[in-house]
C-alpha cells in the first residue's frame, strides 16, 4: 500500500470512528444508555453515522479540491463559491438518498417505497452536517491558495530582484567596463563628438537600469530609448558587422525592464559577430506582440546560463496569462514577448 493510500485509510478511520460518536452524542441522547448502547440499533446508527462522515468529508474534500483546480479563489471567488456550493448538495443529497436506502433495505427490512419516504427525513440534518465540514474546507481551500499566491509574489520579486541585479552586475563587470572604456580611449583621439556621445549614453544605459530596478513593467517607449542606448555602444565595440533594424512602431503598451535588453544582448553574446558574419538584430512590432530575431552563427563555446530567457518567462507568468514564444531553426532564433496593456 502505498503512503498516500495508507494515509487516506487512516483518516477515514478516524472520521468514522469521529463522525460516528459526535452523530450519536448530538442528536441521539439516550443511546449510550443501556440497554440501547448493547443494542443492534445503536451499532447499527453508529454504522450509519461513521460511514456518512466519511463519505461527507471526503466527497467535500474531492469536490473543494477539484473546483480549486478549475475555478481559483484569486480569479473568481463568487463564482467558485456557488458552483462548489451547490455540486456539494447534489452531492450530499445523493450520498443521503444512497445511504439511507441501503440501511433500510439491508438492516431495518423496509420495502423500497417506505425506505424513499424515510430517507426524505434525514437530509436536514445531513446537509446541515455537511455545511460545518464545508466551511471548514472552503476556508481550508481558500487559505491554502492565499498563502501559495503570497508564496508565488515573493518568489517573484526576488526573482526580480535577481534579474535586476545581474543586469546592473553585467553592466559593471570588468569585461563591459574594458571593453566600453577602451572604446572610448579610441574615440577620445579620434573622434571627440562621439566620445562625449558614448559617454552621454554609457550614463543613461546606468540611470536607467538603477532608476527601474522597482518597477515591474515600464512603458515600450521608454524600454527602447534605453535598448538604442544599449545598441549605440555595442555598435562602437563591434562597427558596422552588428546591424539592428529597430521598428518605428511605438504602442502604448508595457514591457518588463530590461526585457528587451537582454534578449538583445544574448544575441550579441551567443553568436560570432566578425566581417565574415556580421549579426543581424531585427526589433519588430506586430499588434501587441515584439519580436526580437536575429541570423543564427552560435560560437561552439558558449558563455551562458540560460538566466536571463528563463526569468523573463517568469516574469511573464506573473504578469500575464499570455506566454513568451520562442522560435529556433537553422537561419536564425526569435523570441516573441507580449505588450502588456496594464490599464
Amino acid at each position: 500500500m502505498s503512503d498516500y493510500a495508507r494515509k487516506q485509510l487512516i483518516e477515514s478511520i478516524l472520521i468514522y470512528l469521529f463522525g460516528g460518536t459526535v452523530n450519536l452524542v448530538v442528536f441521539c441522547t439516550g443511546c449510550f444508555e443501556e440497554p440501547f448502547f448493547l443494542s443492534r440499533n445503536f451499532y447499527i446508527s453508529f454504522s450509519y453515522s461513521g460511514l456518512a462522515w466519511v463519505a461527507y468529508w471526503k466527497g467535500s474534500e474531492y469536490l473543494v479540491d477539484l473546483w480549486d483546480e478549475r475555478i481559483p479563489w484569486i480569479e473568481a471567488p463568487a463564482k467558485r463559491f456557488f458552483i462548489s456550493l451547490i455540486s456539494i448538495t447534489v452531492y450530499v443529497f445523493l450520498i443521503v438518498w444512497i445511504l439511507d436506502l441501503f440501511f433500510d433495505l439491508v438492516f431495518f427490512d423496509k420495502t423500497f417505497s417506505e425506505a424513499l419516504e424515510s430517507s426524505n427525513s434525514e437530509f436536514s440534518t445531513s446537509l446541515m452536517v455537511t455545511l460545518v465540514i464545508n466551511i471548514f474546507m472552503h476556508g481550508r481551500g481558500f487559505l491554502i491558495e492565499w498563502r501559495q499566491v503570497s508564496i508565488d509574489m515573493e518568489k517573484l520579486k526576488t526573482e526580480q530582484i535577481a534579474t535586476q541585479y545581474n543586469s546592473l552586475k553585467n553592466q559593471v563587470n570588468p569585461h563591459f567596463l574594458f571593453n566600453s572604456l577602451n572604446a572610448l580611449s579610441s574615440l577620445v583621439y579620434d573622434n571627440q563628438e562621439k566620445a562625449v556621445e558614448f559617454i552621454r549614453k554609457l550614463s543613461q544605459v546606468y540611470r536607467y537600469v538603477l532608476d527601474c530596478m522597482d518597477d515591474e513593467v515600464v512603458s515600450f517607449g521608454r524600454e527602447m530609448d534605453f535598448v538604442k542606448n544599449f545598441i549605440f555602444l555595442q555598435k562602437i565595440r563591434f562597427g558596422e558587422n552588428l546591424k539592428v533594424e529597430i521598428s518605428d512602431k511605438e504602442p502604448n503598451l508595457f514591457v518588463p525592464p530590461l526585457a528587451i535588453q537582454i534578449l538583445v544582448e544574448n544575441a550579441i553574446k551567443h553568436n560570432v559577430i566578425s566581417e565574415k558574419d556580421p549579426l543581424t538584430i531585427t526589433i519588430d512590432v506586430i499588434d501587441d506582440i515584439c519580436s526580437i530575431r536575429n541570423n543564427l552563427k552560435e560560437k561552439k563555446v558558449k558563455d551562458s546560463t540560460g538566466v536571463g530567457l528563463a526569468n523573463i518567462k517568469s516574469r511573464y507568468q506573473y504578469l500575464s496569462d499570455r506566454e513568451v514564444e520562442i522560435v529556433k531553426t537553422e537561419d536564425y532564433f526569435e523570441v516573441r514577448i507580449p505588450l502588456l496593456n496594464m490599464k
